[in-house]
């Protein structure tokens, strides 16, 4: 539930009474905002545009978008048609949701973190960033929540894997506020979706969601810069000295220890699985969290509440994300996925090709792979982008999509430590992998993220003082989880 009861109490009052204007507020309040059924969060609220005349009804700014608007373009609808868990739904049968209606999870839940932060970073912003003006509560709530929304836009069919396999085969776009060169990965595609396709709809924003027009409406002048949106959504998280001091001061919501983004994910995906992973308690770490001269501060109070957070997270890579089986899917996966996705998409970098970046989706992708398990579009000489893969990829699906994995674990080795560096007596537990025969797996889970670096998060301790290294006090989560499997291919 979020911290609006004020609000809502005025709108019964309204809503009760019958005076015109109340009657013209109650429903210009109603047509405002959108209400979506989420099974995690309960509602969810969207802005619906207003024509003129309404907006000045209400009292807000004149708008030419809203989120419904943005949420109805080609590139978020897109989305319903990326899954979340890749090749995990077909171990756990349940986990059939989308990156779509994650997003909306990401979007509300930034905009709690916008809210709950925005006293404390007014408070906070003359000395973190000397001389800029203080943004409006409705423009800070409102540029996180877009960030939150289109924080995956990029995303290709099976999301990471087609980072890992296809994206990571092309340079990403130069930018020189990244020193040195990097690979292409879904959130370049995001910035330059966020910039280029979307950037006239996010700048045509004017509100936040609310009842209130005087906290939710953008002050005048004001405009979401879909740069600032691009900024909070990269990774590595950039570094840029002309962004706002706000926008600079938020980023960590969206690139920290811990972020709008897996604090959806986490409690999503257990839903959606059936896995029981133990509480995680965001509205406590919500509640004891602030914006200090240190930027973004957990109060002691709230650390067993991150604990217990990471904590789950790091049970669902153990058991959902990493799970045998679906590392075994993936082994057959790594096979055809590259050679299926130049079939239907062609050579080069969809970076340089958004228009049909755009068409590739896990329907267009699935639909062609069922053709080739029957056997249809094989070629001994496949063309890129003619449609046909070799019958060893056609094979690959076969198993993919009846669900036949052809490798099976045999060993298993784990370690909990302070670097991803496997321990050589574990690695020599799993043996030497035999090509076509044997594979060695070998996978880690960031438990604690950022460990060894300098900390996106300070810490303030109950008499004021500044709190601990990060790493100190997350102390009994360790920095990294290793998994380790050894593979034999069966079929």
């Amino acid at each position: 539930m979020d911290d609006r009861g004020e609000d809502q109490r005025s709108l019964t009052v309204r809503a009760a009474s019958g005076n015109p204007a109340d009657r013209v507020g109650r429903r210009l309040s109603f047509a405002a905002v959108n209400l979506i059924s989420d099974p995690i969060h309960g509602y969810v609220e969207l802005t619906k545009r207003l024509s003129p005349d309404e907006a000045r009804e209400a009292g807000l700014p004149a708008e030419d978008a809203a989120e419904d608007d943005l949420l109805d373009t080609a590139w978020v609808q897109r989305l319903r048609r990326i899954s979340q868990l890749q090749s995990a739904r077909w171990v756990f049968p349940t986990a059939e949701h989308s990156r779509f209606t994650h997003g909306l999870g990401v979007m509300h839940e930034a905009g709690l973190w916008a809210r709950s932060l925005y006293p404390t970073l007014v408070a906070s912003l003359p000395s973190l960033a000397p001389g800029e003006p203080i943004p409006s509560e409705g423009l800070v709530v409102e540029t996180l929540r877009v960030a939150g929304l289109l924080h995956d836009v990029g995303h290709g069919p099976f999301a990471h894997f087609f980072d890992d396999k296809f994206l990571a085969a092309f340079p990403a776009p130069a930018d020189p506020r990244r020193p040195g060169a990097k690979t292409l990965s879904h959130e370049d595609l995001s910035q330059l979706i966020i910039e280029g396709e979307l950037g006239l709809l996010i700048g045509g924003l004017r509100r936040a969601p609310g009842a209130s027009p005087e906290r939710d409406g953008f002050a005048q002048g004001e405009a979401i810069n879909p740069r600032w949106v691009s900024f909070l959504v990269s990774k590595p998280p950039l570094v840029d000295a002309s962004m706002p001091g706000w926008v600079r001061t938020l980023q960590p919501l969206l690139s920290g220890v811990f972020t709008v983004d897996n604090l959806d994910y986490v409690r999503r995906d257990a839903y959606l699985t059936g896995v029981s992973m133990g509480p995680v308690d965001a509205e406590r770490l919500r509640r004891y969290c602030f914006i200090s001269d240190r930027g973004l501060t957990l109060y002691e109070s709230g650390l067993g509440a991150l604990e217990m957070f990471l904590t789950a997270r790091l049970f669902m890579y153990r058991h959902v994300y990493l799970h045998r089986t679906v590392r075994a899917i993936d082994l057959d996966l790594d096979e055809v996925f590259a050679p299926s996705i130049r079939a239907v998409f062609g050579d080069g970098s969809p970076a340089e090709r958004l228009d049909d970046f755009a068409a590739l989706d896990e329907y267009a992708l699935l639909h062609q792979a069922s053709l080739w398990a029957r056997g249809e579009a094989v070629s001994a000489a496949p063309v890129a982008g003619d449609g046909h893969v070799t019958a060893a990829v056609a094979d690959g699906w076969r198993a993919i999509l009846l669900r036949r994995p052809r490798w099976r674990a045999e060993r298993e080795v784990g370690a909990e430590a302070e670097t991803n560096t496997w321990p050589a007596d574990l690695l020599a537990q799993l043996g030497e992998p035999e090509p076509g025969r044997v594979v060695v797996d070998l996978t880690g889970v960031d438990a604690r993220p950022g460990a060894g670096k300098p900390p996106k998060l300070a810490i303030e301790l109950r008499d004021g003082q500044p709190g601990p290294a990060l790493d100190a006090a997350l102390s009994r989560v360790p920095a990294w989880s290793l998994i380790g499997r050894r593979y034999r291919r069966t079929g």
